[in-house]
């Protein structure tokens, strides 16, 4: 098979536009959160593809170079970074071809992929985006996809996250103005027991979530099985695995479905502001 950076591009420019979309990813690339803040929120496709940009930089490596590579460079940067010297010595007196020929031939690559060889090569990894695009730029053929350590960037195409955009955004809004409300009372955070309070904070937020059964809501996006506009009656709720509200209701052909509750909107809520837009 030959490569190409199709797949890659598109993974990038997508991730560029889900982080305004998003706006906890860019603040996860900027250190600003943490990285178990954004796991298992429905975003982590996204965060692995920021780590992955992020160890390319700090070894001064790009995941796509639109000068033409030459070989002499790819032989320097894996001299730099691969840490085995036996195997940097191997590939110090390669040829261009034999390098090559490594890529199609299953055996010879796994021969310096296996850590249990004395050959072994973590370079062939570190420095993978160098080597694709000499691979792609060169148009050699590889034996398979999965010679390569990076194939979330190169060969998985993602796909724009549906839904919780607007709830991430208030999440991390709650939380900043809870901290300025602890600065600002002047609260001596570090005197409260860590683990009761965010054991606590769990229980409790939990239990302010929950959606009695009975509410009425009308549907505000367009959802599978479910009409804009539309009321439907709550028959209940959970939070699902990445944390977000779900509730149950009653399809559009009678049957019970567990939908994102940020695809509707709560009828009485919904009037409330509508009052307090005209000051009533």
């Amino acid at each position: 098979m030959k490569l190409n950076l199709d797949i890659a591009k598109h993974n990038l420019n997508l991730l560029q536009e889900v982080k305004k979309e998003y706006p906890i990813l860019q603040d996860y690339e900027d250190g600003k959160v943490r990285k178990d803040t954004v796991n298992n929120v429905g975003l982590d496709q996204f965060v692995t593809l920021i780590d992955c940009l992020s160890a390319f930089k700090n070894n001064g490596l790009s995941a796509i170079y639109d000068e033409p590579i030459k070989y002499k460079q790819i032989k320097l940067k894996f001299s730099e970074l691969n840490r085995v010297e036996r195997s940097r010595k191997i590939f110090q007196n390669k040829t261009q071809n034999q390098f090559n020929e490594i890529w199609n031939n299953y055996n010879l690559h796994k021969r310096y992929k296996n850590s249990r060889n004395d050959c072994y090569s973590p370079g062939l990894d570190v420095c993978e985006p160098m080597i694709f695009n000499y691979l792609v730029q060169n148009q050699i053929e590889v034996n398979s996809e999965y010679m390569f350590f990076y194939r979330n960037l190169w060969f998985e195409k993602l796909n724009k996250p549906k839904y919780y955009a607007r709830e991430l955004k208030m999440t991390q809004d709650f939380i900043s103005s809870f901290l300025d409300y602890a600065k600002s009372a002047n609260l001596d955070l570090r005197k409260c027991n860590v683990k009761s309070l965010t054991t606590e904070l769990h229980h409790k937020l939990k239990e302010m979530t929950q959606i009695e059964s009975g509410l009425q809501v009308r549907c505000i996006s367009e959802t599978h099985e479910f009409t804009v506009e539309k009321l439907y009656t709550v028959l209940d709720s959970r939070i699902n695995y990445i944390g977000f509200l779900e509730i149950q209701l009653r399809n559009d052909e009678g049957h019970h479905r567990y939908v994102p509750y940020s695809n509707f909107e709560e009828v009485s809520r919904q009037r409330d502001d509508i009052l307090s837009l005209l000051g009533i």
